[in-house]
């Protein structure tokens, strides 16, 4: 879990680790230089988890330096401000049983709203983004550590699409992945999502992305 400035939503995003009705959980927190409270937030929660911090350098760094402290054999991530339903790893381990072949194995999402959000939600409610949705994300995905043995590390220099780059490597590689058609992870809309505060940059690295991956097609430059 890459946490920058998260102390307000951290503590519920880890409860819903240790809710899990999966019985083998090492939680790691990374704190990405965090000014807020998010020490103490993580302090709290004593020998439940591993903590790390470092200068911040960004969510991908951030993982990445999770992915490096972790010792399972299956990896996943969620972000300090979003909550998993209780039987996420439950369902999307019992895949990789299934599929010994199986690399990576991503769920649906839904957002929802902080309640001073409301009339905002209310005018999204008919909207596509108020509804479940198959989403290649960090935080939907369960991955063999050997996935990132093989595609390496997310991209540091990507702010906001480092999750999406990653995966679109990990099918270059030829890696195997299948999606549970349930919503499995709750993304929360509040007023310091990274993608509301810079909206700008966030787009534009979209749509860096979809031209490198249409240049890498059509044979040109990367």
């Amino acid at each position: 879990m890459p946490v920058f400035n998260g102390a307000r939503y951290l503590a519920e995003a880890l409860e819903s680790v240790f809710a899990q009705t999966h019985p083998s959980v090492e939680a790691i927190v990374v704190d990405d230089g965090s000014t807020d409270d998010t020490p103490a937030v993580v302090a709290a929660f004593g020998a439940r988890l591993r903590a790390f911090r470092q200068p911040n350098a960004g969510p991908a760094a951030a993982r990445n330096r999770g992915v490096r402290a972790a010792r399972g054999d299956f990896v996943a991530f969620l972000d300090a401000d979003d909550l998993w339903l209780p039987d996420k790893l439950e369902r999307q381990l019992a895949r990789f049983a299934a599929r010994p072949e199986l690399d990576l194995c991503f769920c649906e999402m839904v957002n929802f709203w902080i309640p001073e959000l409301a009339e905002e939600e209310a005018r999204f409610q008919d909207h596509r983004i108020a509804r479940p949705v198959a989403a290649l994300l960090a935080s939907t995905l369960v991955a063999r550590r050997s996935a990132f043995e093989a595609v390496g590390e997310f991209e540091p220099s990507r702010g906001y699409t480092h999750s999406t780059e990653w995966v679109l490597r990990a099918r270059q590689h030829g890696l195997t992945s299948e999606t549970v058609a349930e919503v499995l992870y709750r993304r929360r809309i509040h007023q310091g999502n990274r993608s509301r505060l810079h909206a700008d940059a966030s787009r534009d690295e979209y749509f860096d992305l979809v031209k490198r991956q249409l240049d890498r097609r059509r044979g040109g430059p990367r």
